[in-house]
């Protein structure tokens, strides 16, 4: 994976490296988490340019990595349709999970990657979606999740607005 800062480096993945899916920068940019299609979540220090940590997430491809709110943990969007929510502070713990099989289902996948993406509070998380409707989803709790307003083609991306309670979601209509 290639990183350029002033100069082109190569972040190190090993001899074979998986396809990298998605990335994502924590708030100071000092961590990157990468997810790849092995399955594995990596993270890497970006003034050392090194892995420092990884594990094993899904038992299919990793479709998108986000880091929460806090940092204090990072979600993960499988092509398995399942959502995780894992500890930084006890790497491999589950904190939160949820099944997005329904809307985010494995034929959905040969078209496009999903992606997920939270509000600014860290408390509601929007997925990208194989349907005309997304799925909202409340972390930590345990209410219905809600839908968004229908598209007329499946729903490719989603992104919630930084401060104000605004989701936006494209597709492919």
């Amino acid at each position: 994976m290639a990183y350029e800062n002033m100069e082109a480096s190569v972040l190190p993945l090993g001899e074979d490296p998986p396809a990298i899916t998605s990335l994502c920068f924590n708030h100071n940019g000092k961590i990157l988490a990468a997810s790849a299609t092995d399955g594995m979540i990596h993270m890497f220090d970006m003034s050392a340019g090194l892995q420092i940590t990884g594990w094993p997430a899904h038992d299919s491809p990793v479709s998108s990595v986000l880091f929460g709110p806090a940092e204090t943990s990072i979600f993960s969007l499988g092509s398995d349709g399942k959502i995780f929510e894992w500890s930084l502070h006890n790497q491999g713990q589950i904190i939160w999970s949820r099944d997005c099989s329904r809307f985010c289902n494995p034929e959905s996948f040969n078209k496009h990657m999903h992606e997920v993406a939270l509000d600014s509070n860290g408390k509601r998380l929007l997925a990208s979606s194989g349907l005309v409707r997304a799925p909202i989803y409340q972390v930590q709790g345990h209410e219905r999740g809600l839908r968004t307003l229908p598209h007329t083609a499946p729903i490719t991306s989603v992104d919630w607005h930084p401060t104000r309670p605004i989701y936006v979601t494209g597709s492919e209509d």
